[in-house]
């Protein structure tokens, strides 16, 4: 069969060259992700005016973004596992532009939440394709560093996000905040059409030469032959149905996955990235600008931080960043609700969150999306993918519609003191349960799963 999906590097491109260059090109998909849930924080203060919105409709707008990742987790594996990863990716770099044009010119509530709801379907799609594309496409030894590329876009499109809301916050120019978005999209899709398609996925579709061309492509002179014939013994030995997932073994990854997901967003993370702006206004800060200028800076750090955790991850390794993250989230948001109890407000309160985003940052932010691209059995690891993302968006859009309520109903304090205990529980999960896959082969993880299950058989 013609390979169709196979494109050879740009002339003059190495081998080396050409996986940096299809981890940073995929990687503009996590941009896209950070960028448009993001870009409501600062536009809410001001489209809530404009289409007069109570805090129950405010919440709908913000949160509907999250029901659409929802679908989208949901669906995506399904249609990577079918029509390949790289083809999905491209079909949802126009569907991002699409949609995120429609946001900026939507006339009011109805139509706007439409539009963010299918936004949010795009966003759900890049958060479980990006990473495991990258992560398909990458030699064991760095992959944790590639696929990490997709949580350093994040936050830099989260950044970009804050930074086009401060620069037009003084115009309240919120239709332009989402507009914005198609120039990104723009890149992805064009980077996206000259780069290959996953060798995994070719070789889980029976296209040999051009699953081994495509490693070669991306560096794996003297290994290609051998990584492939270890991609197709897995698949020899797996069935390809979504119940393989549960069988033993299998089926601890499973809950690994899920439980990952689930902690990653309810020790606090988007109350952050979301209504940054609202919390830094009850912190004492004088108007709507100077909370958004605030929130800028806490989408630098978490650029900086996760610059940092990229340089330590295939280093010291998955496990022990997230025991530090995890203790050190809990900590600061213990120290966040104690500065809000005695008062503290204004830097003591920023500096909090400031030193929060820190440890998510080189710890949960990273670590569970590279995780989730890792642990999976090659035929169903889209399907497999879906799952946890699913969690991660369900966990997010609990946690995202509940905390204007939350706030209201606990107060700042005991809020903030409960997504404290809610961390040290993500620490105590992954101190038990979670395995160390640093240096190891999809392919090495994969059989240590399969051979758990055997043992437990």
């Amino acid at each position: 069969m013609p390979n169709t999906t196979a494109t050879h590097p740009p002339s003059g491109l190495s081998p080396k060259a050409m996986v940096f260059l299809t981890a940073a090109t995929a990687a503009l998909g996590g941009l896209l992700f950070g960028y448009d849930t993001a870009v409501i924080s600062g536009a809410q203060l001001f489209f809530k005016s404009s289409f007069h919105l109570s805090d129950t409709q405010l919440e709908l707008a913000v949160g509907v973004v999250l029901l659409g990742a929802m679908l989208g987790a949901a669906l995506g594996g399904w249609l990577t596992d079918r029509l390949g990863r790289k083809s999905v990716l491209l079909a949802t770099g126009v569907c991002f532009g699409v949609f995120s044009l429609w946001t900026g010119l939507s006339t009011g509530l109805a139509t706007f939440v439409a539009a963010r709801f299918l936004v949010g379907a795009c966003i759900g799609v890049a958060s479980m394709l990006t990473p495991l594309y990258i992560s398909e496409m990458s030699p064991a030894r760095i992959r944790g560093a590639l696929v990490s590329l997709n949580q350093l876009a994040i936050t830099v499109g989260i950044v970009v996000a804050y930074g086009v809301d401060y620069a037009l916050a003084a115009r309240q120019d919120w239709r332009m905040m989402f507009i914005s978005a198609v120039l990104p999209a723009i890149v992805l899709v064009t980077g996206m059409l000259f780069l290959p398609e996953s060798p995994r996925w070719l070789a889980k579709k029976g296209r040999r030469e051009d699953a081994l061309n495509n490693f070669r492509r991306l560096g794996r002179e003297d290994e290609a032959q051998q990584e492939l014939a270890d991609v197709e013994r897995v698949l020899r030995e797996e069935t390809g149905k979504f119940s393989e997932l549960f069988r033993p073994g299998f089926r601890i990854a499973v809950w690994i996955g899920v439980g990952l997901a689930v902690f990653q967003q309810i020790t606090g993370i988007n109350t952050i990235i979301y209504y940054a702006p609202t919390i830094l206004r009850n912190a004492g800060f004088s108007s709507a600008r100077v909370a958004i200028l605030g929130t800028v800076g806490i989408g630098v750090v978490n650029v900086l931080a996760t610059v940092v955790s990229i340089l330590l991850i295939d280093r010291l390794g998955r496990k022990p960043l997230l025991l530090i993250g995890c203790l050190g989230q809990a900590a600061m948001l213990g120290y966040v609700g104690y500065s809000f109890a005695h008062h503290r407000h204004g830097l003591a309160v920023f500096a909090g969150v400031l030193l929060y985003i820190v440890f998510f940052a080189i710890s949960l932010g990273p670590v569970v999306w590279l995780m989730l691209s890792e642990i999976y059995p090659t035929k169903i690891r889209g399907a497999a993918m879906s799952l946890a993302t699913f969690a991660n968006w369900f966990a997010n859009w609990v946690v995202t519609v509940t905390f204007l309520s939350l706030l209201d109903k606990l107060g700042s304090v005991h809020t903030f003191w409960l997504f404290a205990i809610l961390s040290i529980a993500a620490m105590l999960f992954c101190l038990w349960l979670v395995p160390e896959t640093k240096g190891r082969s999809l392919e090495e993880i994969e059989e240590s799963f399969r051979h758990l299950g055997r043992a437990k058989a």
